[in-house]
């Protein structure tokens, strides 16, 4: 945005307000019930009006630039105008009735100013389309004449979205947050920061807790715990040396070296832990897709679960996320109920299937050898 441009309009983002105004966002598809709980921890007072996999359609009275920095979802929109289903047949209807519908306002929640620019995106069941040329330009023009920013389809300041749903809702909004091109901002098989956030959050954080993450890889799930308000030791370790001393540097760059305890281990043998001493793991261990797992993939996660087992404290919480389901829940079958399945979310990560699977430390004693 041009700094230099004079703001026409805040649409009062600067300041908490009384007004209910409404929003959507999207997230991983799987996490309805995690998102939501977060939504209502994040936005107090937030009505959610529609859940759907993976949006969510609320109304709050935060400021736009608190729902744009929310680190459990995708993407957050302010919504401009909504559809029922069915009222809108198709995405040249939808932007027919926008531009027809004078009394439409276009009163944006974010400062702007007659330097900054647009563009118009368009999306029928998640995937961009095109529009006719000519209703497009209808549209830009309607948005010029409402707003004075100038059509940019390159590289513009904001956006607008023509959404349409398969379930049929439908939107016309205002993009908030923009989802980073995480081929290039990532390391490879970094898992993205919202689903690090929601896997963290499913932990359920606490004051004064020991966690780990026992395949912590490039630190997206410690970071992520790291900027939670509840403090707590936050160990990552991992086999590899070299991401050991990568992740290392990158916590001290981010200044969490005071949060955060990197080390090289073996999530195998985690000897230097005594039986109950750590209170929460959260970890993406080797599925043995693309990286080969030290044994068949049944024993590598029953080996696995055992030390978990063992070093979790009773009523412990262990969230996994995995594409290698049957293996996970074969390795939980052995350990006769110590280490209980408390919730399960199947979800899309990268385009392929897999599940998240939330574990608790049951009370028992483990079995002499």
């Amino acid at each position: 945005m041009d700094e230099k441009a004079p703001i026409i309009c805040a649409g009062r983002s600067g300041s908490q307000h009384s007004r209910l105004r409404a929003f959507y966002s999207t997230f991983i598809p799987g996490f309805v019930r995690p998102v939501r709980e977060a939504l209502a921890e994040a936005l107090p007072g937030v009505k959610v009006s529609t859940a759907l996999d993976g949006l969510v359609v609320y109304e709050t009275n935060a400021r736009a630039e608190v729902v744009q920095k929310l680190p459990f979802v995708t993407n957050s929109f302010y919504v401009l105008k909504s559809f029922a289903p069915g009222v809108a047949a198709d995405i040249a209807d939808l932007a027919r009735k926008v531009v027809e519908d004078r009394g439409l306002p276009l009163k944006l929640p974010l400062p702007y100013g007659p330097r900054n620019t647009f563009r118009v995106i368009t999306s029928v069941a998640n995937q961009l389309v095109q529009l006719d040329a000519g209703l497009m330009q209808q549209l830009e023009r309607r948005i010029n004449e409402r707003t004075r920013l100038r059509p940019n389809r390159a590289k513009p300041d904001f956006e607008f979205w023509l959404y349409l749903r398969s379930e049929g809702h439908a939107f016309f909004s205002f993009r908030l947050s923009y989802h980073r091109a995480y081929d290039k901002s990532l390391q490879k098989g970094e898992l993205r920061p919202e689903l690090a956030n929601v896997l963290c959050r499913l932990s359920e954080p606490e004051d004064g807790e020991l966690f780990l993450d026992p395949f912590c890889g490039s630190g997206a799930i410690p970071i992520q715990r790291a900027r939670f308000p509840q403090k707590g030791l936050i160990i990552a370790s991992d086999s590899d040396e070299q991401k050991v001393t990568s992740l290392k540097t990158r916590i001290r760059e981010l200044g969490l070296s005071k949060r955060v305890v990197v080390r090289r281990d073996d999530a195998l043998s985690l000897s230097r832990y005594q039986p109950g001493s750590i209170h929460k793991i959260v970890t993406d261990p080797p599925w043995g897709h693309f990286v080969q797992t030290t044994s068949p993939i049944e024993d590598f996660y029953g080996r696995m679960l055992s030390e978990f087992e063992r070093i979790l404290r009773p009523g412990g919480r262990c969230v996994v996320v995995t594409g290698e389901t049957l293996a996970l829940e074969q390795a939980l079958g052995r350990l006769s109920g110590r280490l209980e399945p408390a919730q399960n979310y199947n979800i899309l990560l990268s385009g392929k299937k897999a599940s998240v699977y939330v574990l608790t430390r049951g009370p028992g004693e483990r079995p002499s050898a």
